[in-house]
């Protein structure tokens, strides 16, 4: 046999072992991660839904809802809704919202709501700004001015457009793509309540891609 066709023989079976080793890993891994993504999404929602009427960011709180919202999302106009109910009862959402075009791309919210339209919580579940700058949309302090409020209660923009929110110092744009979130869950609670409450939960592994 010649020697180009052995060495081609030895190449195919070092190959193939390899792929069957990265798909073991694979298996192995896939499940992990899978579960390590539904932990944080947990703890995000946990956040966002606090029981308290004016909760604080900066301090932990024992969520009111007695189900695993993870398991009762909905899907309305391109977002995706976490129910938190007491029985039967929804007494809070958690929609993840993007907010319009940061100063190193997008930003990605989980935005905690109550039924009265009160923002109950804020977290930032995946963003690329500068870090000292625009990274601080992730400082509790900063999103404390954010939390507890109604729609109607505060002007959602940010001082310099003559709003009520103060922006981060060298982060304006940033700032501002925080608020269109949060405005973003408000307006759809307003405009699609009856579909959040009573919509049936998403299946599992069924995305919502608009958002």
């Amino acid at each position: 046999m010649p020697e180009s066709a052995k060495m081609i023989i030895v190449l195919s079976l070092i190959a193939g072992a390899a792929s069957l080793g990265l798909a073991q890993i694979n298996a192995q891994t896939t499940p992990l991660i899978a579960e390590n993504e539904r932990q944080f999404t947990l703890r995000s929602i946990n956040r966002v839904m606090p029981d308290m009427d004016r909760p604080d960011p900066c301090q932990s709180a024992k969520p009111r809802f007695d189900n695993n919202p993870d398991q009762d999302r909905v899907c309305v106009d391109g977002y995706t809704v976490y129910r938190g109910r007491q029985g039967d009862e929804v007494i809070g959402l958690a929609v993840v919202a993007v907010g319009d075009e940061a100063y190193s791309g997008t930003i990605r919210c989980l935005v905690g709501i109550n039924l009265h339209g009160m923002v109950t919580g804020l977290e930032v579940l995946r963003h690329a700004e500068t870090p000292g700058l625009g990274a601080k949309i992730e400082d509790c302090d900063w999103r404390a001015q954010l939390i507890g409020k109604k729609a109607e209660e505060m002007i959602w923009k940010v001082v310099k457009d003559g709003g009520d929110v103060d922006q981060i110092g060298g982060a304006t744009i940033s700032s501002r793509s925080m608020i269109d979130a949060v405005l973003k869950a408000q307006r759809l609670l307003n405009e699609k309540r009856d579909q959040l409450l009573t919509a049936p939960a998403m299946a599992a592994g069924e995305v919502c891609d608009a958002q």
